[in-house]
């Protein structure tokens, strides 16, 4: 069990430091096109650079921020209404949580294999992104891949949910 919550740990720092890099690359792109949109504004139209595809970017990697934040905290992402659940026992909350988690698991399988079909159709089909012309498989794996962590993080943290008990309860942390 110890391995499997260190598994988790790990993963979850993983799709962390994804999303987090995902979000200085949308950052970045944003500031450097609306940089380049003023200059071009200030100059009269005598600097004429701008950001290709910078809508797609933005775009994908919002994708893979928002799939890597999911992934990243699954066990906390369970909106419990207080109305349900708060004369509840905490072992059939728990129970509960773990049912979700496995719903996750189930959810991040069928994304993981669509995504992997879209990046096979993306090869054999030559798919490309509309601005860039890029092609559309490594965008699909990656997006398959952060679904398949999400299925492994959600298993793991429904395994420990049914084996312990405990799980977050965003009552309890007042969150």
């Amino acid at each position: 069990m110890i391995f499997l919550t260190k598994l988790s740990t790990l993963i979850s720092r993983l799709c962390q430091f994804i999303g987090g890099i995902s979000l200085v690359i949308i950052v970045l792109v944003t500031i450097l096109d609306v940089g380049a949109r003023y200059i071009f504004k200030l100059t009269g139209g005598d600097m004429g650079f701008t950001v290709k595809g910078s809508v797609e970017i933005v775009s994908y990697f919002m994708l893979f921020a928002l799939l890597a934040a999911f992934a990243a905290y699954v066990e906390r992402s369970q909106i419990i209404v207080d109305v349900f659940t708060q004369k509840m026992p905490k072992a059939i909350k728990g129970y509960m949580m773990g049912i979700f988690m496995m719903g996750f698991f189930f959810i991040g399988l069928v994304f993981t294999w669509g995504l992997y079909e879209s990046a096979l159709d993306a090869i054999e089909f030559g798919k490309v992104t509309q601005d860039l012309r890029l092609s559309m498989m490594p965008i699909y794996l990656i997006s398959a891949a952060l679904s398949l962590l999400l299925a492994i993080r959600s298993l793991i943290e429904s395994i420990n949910i049914f084996r312990t008990g405990e799980f977050f309860d965003a009552e309890e942390a007042g969150a």
